[in-house]
């Protein structure tokens, strides 16, 4: 992987005068923008009573996402130079505070990170308005395919409703960027709370499973250069990428993660937390995941998911080398990059006046 903070490390040169004026120009119109939200504020959401056997809700919804910085291979020398903590700052500008993209009622940021995220990274991700709430390392026995998925079971954490307490939660990995506004993610037909299904399936050795659940995501699309939309028809696509779902924390639920990290046997092929995602909730079983509408999130996307309006697009944006159908992604994610520098230096800009 190429190093990161740097311009040239970000993007092509081609684009470097552009970035430039980027930030000039979204400190001209943010210069006079109200402060950012507090954590607190944010946070301020009515609780409810639990819906899940032994489970008890702080609030409605909320978003999670999960940080560690074992997950970049450079030396970690300036918080800057972590492409998966400017992508986490990019992604929590764009929900809080973008002009464009913003939630239009925000709802909790929640940041996992893990106990080597250094103390500098969690202070300014709690300054750009997220909650950050350090997890333990989840430990298991199984053979990890490549070093970036090293604590990839540690994100295992997000369906702990003791660390993650609200009823409703959208997951996402942090190198995702938004093109639009996604409060209605929350009330996609998917995401309503239902029973498990096919009680035949339950393997008694694993323990109990919540009577209710929730597991609404997309299918892989494991084509680069599809077509705008990626509708699946067939519905031949069975698994799911695990960079985005929407869920319902619960004790029951964790629990039976954790046993099932015991039965790699059953379905890892690689990649921790996806096969076992996979798995839990495959078509078929107890608790089968549900499809999100097409035009919420893709991996992989191209250059036709953009143009076309995908809301959430999964991808290295940092990475160099990508082909020409995501060459339009990296320079759309990179803007927002900049543009979140330049809005946080406006609000500098704004405090020091």
């Amino acid at each position: 992987m190429t190093k990161t903070g740097r311009p040239e490390d970000f993007m092509s040169k081609k684009l470097f005068a552009f970035c430039l004026f980027s930030i000039g120009f979204t400190i001209f119109l943010l210069f006079g923008s109200p402060a950012p939200p507090s954590p607190d504020e944010l946070n301020d959401t009515p609780g409810i009573s639990g819906q899940h056997g032994q489970t008890t809700y702080k609030g409605r919804q909320a978003i999670s996402t999960f940080l560690a910085s074992k997950s970049s291979k450079q030396a970690d020398q300036n918080d800057n130079e972590d492409a998966y903590f400017v992508s986490a700052r990019t992604l929590i500008y764009q929900l809080l505070h973008s002009p464009t993209t913003k939630l239009l009622h925000p709802v909790p940021i929640v940041v996992l990170v893990t106990k080597d995220v250094r103390e500098s990274k969690r202070q300014t991700l709690r300054h750009d308005g997220a909650i950050v709430v350090e997890v333990e390392d989840v430990t298991h026995n199984t053979p990890i395919a490549a070093e970036r998925w090293t604590s990839m079971a540690t994100k295992l954490h997000v369906f702990d409703p003791a660390i993650v307490p609200y009823e409703k939660v959208l997951f996402m990995d942090i190198d995702m960027v938004l093109t639009r506004p996604i409060d209605k993610i929350f009330q996609d037909f998917s995401t309503e709370l239902g029973p498990i299904t096919n009680a035949s399936q339950v393997d008694a050795e694993l323990g109990p499973l919540p009577e209710q659940y929730i597991l609404a995501t997309s299918p892989e699309s494991h084509q680069k250069d599809h077509a705008y939309p990626f509708l699946d028809s067939d519905h031949t696509m069975s698994t799911f990428n695990s960079g985005l779902f929407i869920y319902s924390p619960s004790v029951e639920m964790y629990q039976y993660y954790m046993r099932l990290l015991d039965h790699p046997d059953l379905y890892y092929t690689g990649i921790p937390d996806q096969d076992l995602l996979n798995y839990a909730h495959r078509w078929g079983g107890p608790m089968s995941w549900k499809r999100l509408h097409w035009s919420w999130y893709i991996n992989l996307p191209n250059k036709n998911d953009l143009q076309g309006g995908m809301a959430l697009l999964h991808a290295k944006w940092w990475e160099q080398g990508a082909s020409l159908s995501r060459e339009s992604i990296e320079q759309f994610a990179l803007a927002r990059r900049w543009e979140m520098e330049g809005y946080w230096m406006g609000q500098e800009a704004k405090s020091s006046s």
